[in-house]
């Protein structure tokens, strides 16, 4: 008994199967070609699984992900030994769309259940300048909280990280740090707010885009729009 203690504490410690992704959002040329996705795995065991390819929906609540044959990916099963690389293939069927953009989501199904599954954004149409996300956003009651309505009417998917509110004295709350999350072309999101003693009236809202950029989202009673100088 004694020695396996010391034998299950080491085992324990030891890190589980995780890959590294590079990557880690990827876009389809609009006119034509290919993406790689690149993977390793650091060890220490061996990692096995498949891709999947899934195209990507949004509901205002909800992530809708449904199987998808426009992409191929090659290949689609994996066996990474500790310390190997592997390059996945993605390759479209059809030509691009000549407006909008098209969603999808790279799934890494690992063989064993206990380990992570890996999900990863595929996008495919025209990319910026040339398209651009439009946010249209309202704060709305909730259950128990106010939620943070965002709409995006524009031809491209918008990636927003640190969203943050700022009131009317210039105090700055950081609501969301990191990836507050994705909007799909022509979809919305709602986020549940922090509940405050005065609410949300009269302050603005701020978010980074996926480019860097910082936008500001005015807050005019009852909705809030993105001004046209943000470069939305």
């Amino acid at each position: 008994m004694r020695l396996l203690l010391p034998l299950l504490g080491l085992l324990l410690a030891l890190p589980a199967a995780a890959l590294e992704l590079m990557p880690t959002t990827l876009q389809l040329p609009p006119e034509g070609g290919h993406a790689e996705l690149w993977l390793h795995n650091p060890g220490p065991s061996r990692w096995q699984g498949q891709v999947h390819i899934l195209a990507w929906e949004q509901h205002p609540d909800a992530e809708v992900l449904r199987p998808s044959d426009q992409i191929l990916a090659s290949p689609t099963q994996l066996d990474l030994a500790p310390g190997a690389r592997q390059r996945i293939w993605l390759l479209p069927r059809q030509p691009a769309p000549s407006v909008g953009e098209q969603a999808y989501r790279i799934v890494l199904a690992p063989g064993v259940p206990d380990l992570p599954r890996y999900s990863l954004p595929l996008f495919r149409g025209q990319a910026a300048p040339v398209a651009q996300p439009r946010l249209h956003a309202r704060v709305e009651p909730g259950m128990s909280q106010p939620v943070l309505r965002l709409n995006n009417t524009g031809a491209l998917h918008a990636r927003l990280h640190d969203l943050s509110f700022i009131t009317d004295g210039g105090r700055r709350t950081l609501l969301l740090p990191g990836l507050a999350g994705y909007i799909l072309p022509g979809q919305v999101r709602r986020w549940a707010l922090p509940q405050r003693a005065q609410g949300y009236t009269g302050g603005r809202f701020l978010a980074r885009l996926q480019d860097g950029r910082e936008v500001e989202l005015a807050v005019p009673d009852p909705a809030i729009a993105a001004s046209a100088s943000s470069g939305l």
